[in-house]
């Protein structure tokens, strides 16, 4: 693969950059397996009609803790980090310019000779859950397979700190698959020049996406529901109900043991152990909102805003 490096001159620089084209970050959403975010939710931002994602104490974290996972993976293999591939720049397809990929590290493995047919791509990653090396996360894998295929890469690897059920590194070796690198850019190249280019809002992933699409149903209107709807929905009246039961038997229940408590805070076994609590919780101040309205109508107006309605799902 052919490609240029830009070296933005500063981290707004970069951020601008990537917006010219689908950034590695954002190939699981595209392939529909990243559950942070969708295909319609990106194309919403990249169009302009929602802002970008702002950065939270996660993401952060995420892009600090770079250089302990890049220096572990490091510590682990014997590998070389390339000092000079740390930082904001971006690698570009010279034939489809809005492949655009910035991998967190390149190294080379022990032995080899540091140059640019041999390099390799770190991703470095950290978790609040933990992580099966064997089943990574799609998304993951994604990023990477997106990256090393810009770049002309025959092998990368994954590598993460997770902090469940411990603090805990690991690293997967993962080869470049060229199948599948295919099935990639072809979703990719749809989405960059069907949806973004011409304008056109890909379909929803997620009810969030429906809601997000359509925020206010349409008055005295309705949708047909097809056999396979029409399934769902009395499979769903099956769930409902039972659920229905369960929440009944566990008031029940739950009432049962209240009433053997009475005035007593916890449930002890004959043993002595804790196995429910009953506790008085502090006294708490609540603005009685009414008794303002009739005390003084115009002042009460003052501070009145409309929140607008959301929609409800109900099954009849």
């Amino acid at each position: 693969m052919a490609y240029r490096v830009i070296r933005p001159k500063s981290h707004e620089e970069w951020l601008e950059e990537r917006t010219k084209g689908i950034g590695s970050s954002e190939a699981g959403t595209i392939m529909g397996v990243n559950h942070f975010d969708t295909a319609y939710k990106l194309w919403r931002r990249k169009s302009g009609i929602d802002g970008p994602v702002e950065m939270n104490e996660a993401m952060e974290l995420g892009h600090h803790m770079e250089d302990a996972v890049a220096t572990m993976f490091a510590s682990h293999t014997g590998a070389f980090i390339v000092s000079s591939s740390k930082g904001d720049w971006i690698a570009a397809d010279k034939n489809k310019d809005y492949l655009r990929v910035s991998p967190d590290r390149l190294f080379f493995y022990p032995g080899e000779e540091h140059r640019k047919a041999n390099q390799h791509i770190l991703e470095c990653k950290t978790s609040s859950v933990a992580v099966d090396k064997n089943d990574i996360p799609a998304y993951w894998y994604c990023q990477l397979q997106y990256q090393m295929g810009v770049m002309g890469v025959k092998k990368g690897a994954l590598a993460w700190i997770s902090a469940y059920p411990k603090l805990h590194f690991d690293f997967l070796e993962v080869d470049f698959n060229k199948s599948f690198y295919d099935l990639l850019i072809q979703t990719i190249d749809k989405f960059w020049n069907v949806n973004i280019l011409q304008g056109v809002a890909p379909d929803d992933m997620r009810p969030e996406d429906t809601l997000l699409r359509y925020p206010k149903s349409t008055e005295g209107t309705s949708a047909f529901a097809n056999s396979e709807i029409l399934e769902k929905y009395e499979y769903l009246k099956e769930v409902n109900s039972k659920l229905k039961i369960m929440d009944e038997t566990k008031t029940e229940l739950e009432g049962e043991i209240k009433q053997a408590m009475g005035p007593n805070e916890t449930l002890v076994t004959p043993e002595g152990v804790i196995i429910a609590q009953w506790k008085s919780m502090k006294d708490s101040q609540k603005f009685n909102s009414k008794a303002f309205l009739a005390a003084d109508p115009e002042g009460y107006a003052k501070y009145v805003e409309t929140i607008p309605g959301g929609r409800r799902f109900t099954i009849k």
